[in-house]
């Protein structure tokens, strides 16, 4: 199911949606794509949802405080929305560019494990997003670095190391309700996509700790959607053991925005 580009809240609604109807085994197996305008998103993790130092900076000179309506306010003045998820992890910034997919899933399935076993069921999203970015021509990605930082032990996600330094490409956020898998994971496919991830500590960790890096930035070139789109279908299909997909909207569903 592709959105295009969609507010933040529109697809937590269609998702909690669909959530609700694969529970009930309405409906098949069913992926939602989707680009967000500017969204700063917080997850369920609080220890890790910090708005950075240089967003505060520039609302206490805007505005003479760092008070939450005043943060709420300098998000609004810059084309930025802001939203709460049940999302796992911690703070984060969509922008188009970025590309999200929400896997909504029996993960038992999937795996052919149990409704707790949720480890098994992240690390296929952990290999789909390494294959797409593979499919892409990424090389040389990682689970986590190597290198240990005082607001984490290791840290997960996608990451490449260039030149000695550690550049994420991409993050997993997994959302668990009985044997239905939701929410999932997001690729760093442009620059423009990552441009205001300065707005917070992305996933708790401070700008000095963490560098987001995009497809486009690695091949040196630009990075079509449907190139994107073919190479996550690719990914999915391999490690979710799907034959293939079907192309829905939401009226198919009967899934209203």
């Amino acid at each position: 199911m592709e959105l295009g580009i969609k507010s933040y809240d529109e697809v937590m609604e269609i998702q909690d949606r669909l959530v609700e109807l694969r529970s009930k085994d309405l409906i098949a197996d069913t992926i939602i794509s989707a680009q967000h305008p500017l969204t700063v998103s917080f997850g369920i993790d609080n220890s890790n949802n910090r708005f950075s130092d240089l967003l505060l900076s520039r609302v206490q000179q805007a505005y003479g405080n760092i008070e939450e309506k005043s943060i709420m306010e300098y998000l609004s003045d810059n084309g930025a929305s802001f939203s709460f998820s049940k999302r796992g992890g911690g703070a984060t910034v969509f922008a188009p560019g970025q590309f999200v997919f929400y896997p909504v899933v029996n993960h038992c399935d999937i795996t052919q494990s149990h409704k707790l076993d949720i480890g098994a069921y992240k690390s296929v999203i952990y290999h789909t997003l390494f294959q797409s970015l593979r499919n892409l021509g990424v090389e040389g990605i990682k689970v986590s670095s190597s290198l240990d930082y005082s607001t984490r032990n290791e840290r997960k996600d996608a990451w490449i190391e260039r030149e000695g330094v550690t550049l994420k490409m991409g993050s997993k956020g997994i959302g668990i309700k009985g044997n239905v898998a939701y929410h999932g994971f997001a690729l760093n496919a442009t620059r423009e996509g990552i441009s205001r991830s300065w707005m917070v500590n992305q996933c708790g960790y401070r700008p000095e700790e963490v560098k987001l890096w995009s497809v486009e930035h690695e091949l040196n070139k630009r990075v079509e959607p449907k190139e994107v789109y073919d190479a996550v279908q690719k990914a999915i299909r391999f490690n979710f053991g799907y034959s293939g997909f079907e192309n829905l909207d939401l009226k198919s569903l009967e899934v209203s925005a």
